[in-house]
């Protein structure tokens, strides 16, 4: 019987019979791989990471992904917000790479410079932020340099003539070298003073008297302050990132700025980080079934009406990349020249 139906099928259709068996056997492996990796979520505590202080707007993502995450990760696990401030953001990248459990169950709104951090080595421990695994894109950022209504500054122009005192949280932060950077190469006059624990001092000590101006992502400026923008409450004067958003095209981008094609160069690597802006990625190792049950986790919470809902009440802005693309963008970000790493690198080392 065997002989006659391969005689009669061909010794080439029963190679293809062959190889379709063993597809067959492989495809209930990987379902079996899901499985379990579906089994590992029940009755876990999955820990999103924010490396800054709550009230700003990574931590404002973080939380809305946390309130909806857990509910298409199989088995349903707890989903919770740790805050891990400092060294702008790369506290937390440094321990989500090096520390956290490597398992799936760490997760980090990671700082929107990590790729630019990465290629420089702003952060300690040689980490290669293309090896941590990305879930998705929340919503690209747009940091708006906003100046107080108070002061005589309307216009990037009017940077160039009066001082501003322009809060910070800390050297290596964008918040601390691109206003310095504006100044070398534009003619700013900032006064850059750090210290500032994350967006939500910064607004306030605008509010306070205390600084003339700060550096603020658009998407968490509109969920805190909805009104400043509006009501010219804050004056945005620059854009960190490489085209302006539609809703300020005559704002100018630091990545349209500069001079020579070093510093354009420059400009634009450092403005590329809105095109991460708030994302979700996990650590390096962790095992491909997981990244994947966590991607799709992620795009089907995207399509979720609660989450869509609160998206809207929370005056929050969603720009979403899917794990894959977000996982590109990263990567090509970090093909940059030599000789634009080493301009910026001088910016980033704390004085």
């Amino acid at each position: 019987m065997f002989t006659e139906s391969l005689t009669q099928f061909g010794r080439r259709s029963f190679a293809k019979l062959a190889a379709a068996g063993a597809v067959m056997a492989l495809t209930g492996t990987g379902a079996l791989a899901q499985d379990d990796a579906a089994n590992f979520y029940e009755g876990k505590t999955v820990t999103i990471y924010v490396g800054f202080s709550p009230g700003g707007g990574y931590d404002l993502y973080g939380r809305l992904a946390a309130d909806f995450l857990g509910d298409h990760i199989p088995g349903n696990p707890t989903v919770i917000v740790e805050n891990m401030p400092g060294a702008g953001g790369r506290r937390a990248a440094q321990f989500l790479y090096q520390a956290a459990p490597q398992d799936g169950t760490a997760l980090s709104v990671i700082v929107q410079s990590i790729a630019l951090d990465s290629a420089t080595g702003a952060i300690p421990g040689d980490l290669d932020a293309s090896e941590f695994n990305a879930i998705g894109r929340l919503t690209a950022n747009y940091e708006m340099g906003i100046v107080w209504h108070e002061m005589p500054v309307k216009s990037f122009e009017d940077a160039k003539v009066h001082e501003i005192a322009f809060g910070s949280t800390g050297a290596g932060s964008a918040s601390y070298f691109v206003p310095k950077m504006l100044n070398d190469i534009e003619g700013t006059k900032f006064n850059v003073i750090a210290g500032y624990r994350g967006t939500s001092a910064s607004t306030l000590a605008m509010e306070q008297g205390e600084i003339d101006a700060a550096m603020i992502g658009l998407a968490g400026l509109r969920a805190s302050r909805p009104d400043w923008l509006p009501d010219g409450t804050a004056v945005p004067i620059w854009q960190l990132a490489v085209e302006p958003h539609p809703d300020f095209p005559d704002v100018p981008a630091v990545g349209q700025l500069g001079n020579t094609d070093a510093d354009k160069e420059m400009l634009r690597l450092v403005a590329g980080a809105a095109s991460v802006g708030r994302s979700l990625v996990t650590t390096p190792n962790v095992p491909a079934e997981r990244v994947e049950i966590l991607r799709t986790a992620f795009d089907e919470m995207l399509q979720d009406a609660d989450f869509q809902a609160a998206v809207t009440q929370r005056n929050q802005e969603i720009d979403p990349a899917t794990g894959a693309e977000l996982q590109q963008i990263i990567a090509d970000q970090m093909n940059v020249s030599d000789a634009a790493i080493e301009q910026i690198r001088g910016y980033l080392v704390a004085e």
